[in-house]
């Protein structure tokens, strides 16, 4: 692998296109310690897609050292996959803090650890996430999507040649896609009915305005925490969601005379994604996190810093915003929703 100043620090593609983003110093601060905001470069690469990375990030990915510690084509999939869908371009962040604002303000910031951990865990699951690349690549339904077995390994979550073509056959195999024409440099196929059926079946009620985005999470016991658990939902989740372009509900706030089950499961059903925050470990709120999983809907986990040691063993390997104030929330919140489910389909707030 050639790891020239100009190639991609991801996969180290030599037609990777490099362009300067300028950072932005707020007047009268300084840029002392701000080792990450001198500088930052925009990687448009064919395999890993559109991501910004600062200058000295640039070269701790491209670092031996560092590269050992995780792998190059998850790393890679992951990043084509916030480019295909669309959503904002990643700042992925790869170095000590603290990072100082850049010049571009459409950017999702993310750490390179978090990204990796939403690496599909299960086969089906990579085929799957395989069949949504593809759909979104389709300008219309009936058209030929053409993948190229050198550049696009990262479209099917796969590390060589041999096993794109093996998500390509089990989305055959399954009736999703039908097959096109295969060359040396690779192979053309077009989504079914029902791979478009199945396509909506994974990105359900994302942009359904009629929506709203369902809170679980535990209301507080004592004074001083029902206190702070209003605040985290009414000075961080809900303006987070807003700002997203979302609405949120959370159950206890609305008005009803169904049984509260039904009520809460109905929500759940209707939710583009759920948002489970497990500070104080309440039963309900992985009850309820748990259901939204298994219908398919997005769930982002949240807790407080201090209550993450009582977590359940089986959900502590999921990916957490960990928080500490609202003000921390609101801003880890928000990222997170744009970064992995895109923003909302009402006009942003904040």
């Amino acid at each position: 692998m050639n790891s020239s100043d100009s190639s991609c620090p991801v996969c180290f593609r030599e037609d990777a296109k490099l362009t300067v983003v300028e950072s932005v110093v707020p007047y009268g601060s300084s840029m002392e310690d701000r080792s990450h905001s001198d500088i930052a470069k925009l990687v448009d690469c064919p395999t890993c897609g559109t991501f910004v990375v600062t200058r000295q990030d640039y070269f701790n990915l491209k670092n031996s050292g560092c590269r050992n510690k995780w792998n190059v084509f998850h790393l890679s999939a992951l990043l084509r996959e916030q480019n295909t869908r669309p959503l904002p371009m990643f700042w992925l962040q790869y170095g000590m803090e603290p990072y100082g604002p850049l010049e571009r303000t459409d950017l999702a910031p993310i750490n390179l650890n978090e990204l990796l951990g939403r690496w599909p865990r299960t086969v089906p699951e990579r085929i799957d996430r395989t069949l949504c690349n593809l759909a979104r690549l389709s300008r219309r339904a009936g058209d030929d999507i053409g993948v190229d077995y050198k550049k696009d390994t990262s479209l099917a979550f796969a590390e060589t040649s041999g096993e794109l073509d093996f998500m390509f056959q089990a989305l055959v195999g399954y009736g999703f896609l039908k097959n096109g024409m295969v060359t040396g440099a690779g192979r053309s196929a077009a989504l079914t009915p029902e791979g478009w059926a199945r396509f909506e079946k994974l990105t359900r009620g994302v942009s359904a305005p009629e929506n709203l985005v369902f809170v679980a999470m535990w209301f507080g016991g004592e004074h001083d925490d029902k206190e702070k658990m209003n605040a985290a939902f009414n000075q961080a989740m809900k303006p987070a969601i807003e700002k997203a372009g979302y609405r949120a509900v959370r159950v206890d706030l609305v008005e009803h005379k169904d049984w509260i089950m039904d009520q809460v499961l109905g929500d759940i059903r209707l939710a583009p994604f759920v948002v489970a925050d497990f500070t104080g470990n309440r039963n309900g709120v992985y009850f309820e996190a748990g259901f939204a999983r298994g219908l398919g809907i997005p769930v982002i986990h949240t807790c407080r810093a201090d209550h993450f040691d009582k977590a359940h063993f089986d959900t502590k390997q999921l990916n957490h915003v960990f928080w500490n104030t609202p003000e921390e929330l609101h801003e880890k919140l928000y990222h997170r929703i744009v970064g992995s489910i895109g923003p909302g389909p009402y006009e942003r707030t904040g």
